[in-house]
């Protein structure tokens, strides 16, 4: 699959895309909204890095800190109010460590992408290996394939 296999599948399907991103810090925006027409579908997309920016996004406090920044339910959340937020069909969040060291006691590696397609929202768990930029780069690949399998 290539990157714009996703943008020719929502256009042809008629739906809308956003992000809310912290680990990746926009790397899945940027890389979406590279592709020629890309404005025909994508709302918009939100750095969330810190925890105060996603809770502007109303991440509520109280999973974050019940959980972690670095969890399924913040990813969840993440991927709900960034389709509320910008109104889109599809949202996908990234949450995670890229290291280079543990964060919340959680490994470099841990990453939560969330997807909420439609009705549906679902939140996938990665152990991931690499650099830094190479684990954020894996994110958005996984994110960029796994969008695309569910539209066909």
């Amino acid at each position: 699959m290539e990157y714009k296999d996703l943008l020719d599948a929502l256009i042809k399907e008629k739906l809308t895309l956003s992000s809310m991103e912290s680990l990746t810090g926009g790397l899945f925006a940027s890389t979406f909204t590279s592709l020629p027409g890309a404005s025909n579908v994508f709302h918009g997309a939100a750095v969330t890095y810190t925890d105060a920016a996603k809770r502007s996004f109303n991440v509520p406090a109280s999973i974050i800190s019940t959980y972690g920044a670095i969890s399924k339910e913040c990813a969840k959340e993440m991927a709900k109010q960034a389709a509320n937020f910008y109104q889109s069909d599809i949202a996908v969040s990234f949450t995670g460590n890229a290291g280079p060291a543990e964060s919340e006691n959680k490994p470099v590696g841990l990453v939560y992408i969330g997807i909420k397609f439609l009705e549906t929202l679902e939140v996938y768990e990665l152990h991931l290996s690499g650099e830094r930029n190479d684990i954020r780069k894996q994110c958005v690949d996984f994110a960029f394939s796994t969008l695309f399998e569910k539209l066909q």
